[in-house]
């Protein structure tokens, strides 16, 4: 697989439905009551979306919370990894969104 092979013994976090189906809406969720660290949230930048505001709205409010966001294969690699080496050498400074609650200094 893309992300290497597959383990059964990997708890995998959970998943939420397509954007138009609300699943900016399951994430924006996550956000408020400050239980996303990250977030993987692939969108075709070649296509007109119908819900542009939402994602939008959805992005926004990551910035505001400063969670680790990922909007292509590249850059959701490098987070695997990076969030890999932190678990593993104990270094919560490497994403600290996943290690405690953050405040955004626009906020």
């Amino acid at each position: 697989t893309l992300w290497g092979e597959d383990n059964p013994d990997i708890e995998y976090g959970l998943t939420c439905t397509s954007g138009p189906l609300g699943g900016d809406a399951q994430i924006a969720a996550l956000m408020c009551v400050e239980d996303l660290g990250g977030m993987i949230f692939f969108v075709d930048p070649l296509s007109a979306h119908p819900h542009q505001a939402d994602i939008d709205s959805l992005l926004r409010l990551a910035n505001c919370g400063n969670v680790f966001v990922c909007t292509n294969p590249t850059s959701a690699m490098s987070m695997m990894h990076t969030l890999r080496r932190s678990l593993e050498d104990g270094c919560s400074a490497a994403i600290p969104s996943f290690f405690k609650t953050l405040e955004s200094p626009a906020v």
